[in-house]
């Protein structure tokens, strides 16, 4: 089920001033948020809520649609962002979404030892140069995406192949931002990719569906959209999945939501890869939707709940759709 940007409004509206009675009732829940989020500290939990219990587990797509509208609301009642907070946040997302994309690919790097490559700059004894390069590579690429969208740059054939020859950038100079020119599948499976002599023609069909859609689809629908067509297409001898992730993080990030990881165990990787094919197999990107859908709600609850206690004193008004939202939970727990 492919959702319409009409259904559900998703552009980020200017957020209307509060009154100074709702300021003062902001407050309180604040405090009282706050203080529990304290008590909290020592049991390792980022939150004093369970955004489980407001927005419950579902795999009905229009509800899941609703569900993230909704908090959608939610971040945006923290906007703008607080540079500083954004900074701290962006790196513990950017560690945990190189770890994970890596780690998916077959990357042996852990996520503190990732931590300890792109943030520390540090060498991991009995790790490959390989591994290395693949974080830090995975870490600019991110830093690339970040910028267009701060820049406001175009999604198009060009930037594709940037992302792509950051992602092989040491690794393999020849194929970095280069179309193969051989044929390619996957191991121990049927699987083959279209043949090499069509894929700059499927990746220009690419482009013009996503001129065509990028203001009529739903930005979650649009990103699936393109991560799965790329992924079908396979330009790249190396690298396809990492850099479909990163698009489809990129449309993401261009429409206001937070970054978000497929989780690398085994398990969820199943889950992916099999979505994934049925998507190309049966032409049915329903299961491919459902599980991209999950992904985004799951990562912004996380951003929610680590965004929300570090607000600052100074923030105002901010917040205020989050807090009345989360409200009757809170007195729940009284």
């Amino acid at each position: 089920m492919v959702k319409k940007m009409n259904e559900f409004n998703e552009m980020t509206a200017p957020l209307i001033d509060i009154s100074k009675e709702e300021l003062t009732e902001l407050a309180k829940i604040k405090d009282y948020f706050l203080s529990k989020a304290m008590l909290l500290i020592d049991k390792k939990q980022t939150s004093p809520i369970n955004l489980v219990d407001i927005y419950p587990k579902t795999n009905n797509v229009n509800e899941l649609y609703a569900q993230i509208s909704d908090l959608k609301k939610c971040l945006d009642s923290f906007r703008p962002f607080d540079k500083y907070q954004m900074k701290h946040l962006n790196e513990i997302f950017d560690t945990e979404y190189t770890y994970a994309s890596n780690r998916i690919e077959g990357n042996t790097l852990t996520l503190k030892e990732t931590s300890f490559v792109i943030n520390e700059g540090l060498t991991i004894q009995n790790k490959s140069m390989k591994d290395h390069l693949e974080a830090i590579n995975h870490k600019g690429a991110i830093d690339f995406i970040r910028e267009m969208v701060d820049n406001k740059e175009p999604l198009n054939e060009r930037n594709i192949k940037l992302i792509h020859s950051l992602i092989l950038q040491g690794i393999d100079r020849e194929n970095a931002g280069v179309y193969r020119g051989v044929s390619v599948g996957i191991k121990g499976t049927h699987i083959i990719f279209p043949e090499p002599f069509i894929v700059p023609k499927m990746m220009e069909d690419l482009m013009v569906y996503y001129e065509a859609e990028k203001n009529n689809l739903h930005p979650i629908a649009l990103a699936t959209q393109m991560h799965s067509r790329l992924v079908n297409i396979h330009p790249f001898i190396d690298g396809n999945g990492r850099t479909s992730r990163l698009v489809m993080n990129l449309i993401l990030l261009q429409h206001g939501y937070p970054v978000t990881i497929f989780e690398p165990e085994e398990d969820n990787r199943d889950v992916y890869f099999n979505a994934l094919n049925i998507a190309r197999e049966q032409q049915n990107i329903e299961d491919f939707e459902l599980f991209v859908m999950n992904n985004v709600k799951r990562w912004m609850f996380k951003y929610l709940s680590l965004l929300a206690p570090n607000i600052s004193e100074g923030s105002k008004n901010k917040g205020y759709y989050f807090f009345k939202k989360i409200e009757p939970s809170l007195k729940n727990e009284l």
